[in-house]
């Protein structure tokens, strides 16, 4: 999460400390960081969620692992205990740069969901964490040469999610990646989850729903050749979880496609 606020101030618990937001600071939220806000007056501030496998999920993702995946990590190991570095950043620090700029934009792009407002998301996320990894340096302080973040790991998860977009179509399992980073069987599950933000399954299953939806739109295939083309073993299956996680059937939105088509005629 990416809290900014915007009017009043309101304490954030997390990591064991309140940390103090104020009219115009930001705070960054790590993935599965357990938080509460606490009010002092009548406030109001933008939350902007987002899962941090957008920066994955392209035909570019591995430069976005290259960058985000030591930071996220190092999230959770280092940064909220280093007093040089605070994922806080305050108004003063902020008004020299297009950080609020962006943090609006986002808001406005998810409001009004445009055509390629997606996109518009993204790049607004990238460009708050290429400050944030900026600032770090700035401060003397190189994720990428941290003691908690080794390079060979990084360069192992690289090669599974190159794995997974490229075979994704076919039946891709944990024990199998495992073994091509020299992991065990749960030790990998571990590292994945803390490295990406979810299971390895959830992970699989979110790129093949994804290029599932992709099909739905750009393709006249049928759901059930969708289906097996994004390897899923069935086709019920694989409408019992698009619905749950898209909160659409893949038929509604085939005709939703449609209905938009005809009246663009």
């Amino acid at each position: 999460e990416i809290i900014y606020g915007v009017r009043g101030r309101f304490s954030a618990s997390m990591a064991d400390q309140d940390i103090i937001v104020n009219e115009g600071d930001m705070l960054l939220i790590n993935v599965n960081e357990v938080h509460a806000f606490h009010h002092f007056e009548p406030c109001e501030y933008y939350c902007l969620q987002f899962d941090p496998t957008v920066f994955f999920f392209s035909s570019a993702y591995s430069t976005g692992a290259k960058y985000l995946l030591p930071f996220l990590m190092a999230m959770t190991r280092d940064l909220g205990k280093n007093s040089t570095f605070s994922l806080l950043a305050r108004k003063e620090e902020l008004e020299s740069t297009h950080i609020p700029d962006y943090i609006r934009d986002y808001h406005r792009e998810f409001t009004e969901k445009a055509p390629g407002y997606e996109l518009a998301i993204r790049a607004d996320i990238c460009r708050i964490f290429l400050w944030y990894i900026r600032r770090m340096e700035k401060n003397g302080i190189s994720v990428y040469s941290s003691p908690g973040i080794r390079q060979e790991d990084i360069l192992r998860l690289n090669e599974v999610l190159d794995y997974i977009h490229e075979n994704y179509m076919q039946p891709v399992l944990a024990e199998k990646m495992a073994k091509m980073c020299n992991m065990s069987y749960s030790y990998f599950s571990r590292f994945f989850r803390h490295a990406v933000g979810q299971t390895f399954s959830d992970y699989l299953l979110y790129v093949r729903l994804t290029e599932a939806e992709k099909l739905l739109i750009t393709t006249s295939k049928s759901i059930s050749q969708i289906a097996l083309d994004t390897g899923f073993s069935t086709s019920s299956y694989f409408i019992t979880q698009f619905k749950k996680h898209r909160h659409i059937t893949p038929k509604q939105l085939k005709q939703k496609i449609a209905a938009a088509d005809d009246a663009r005629k």
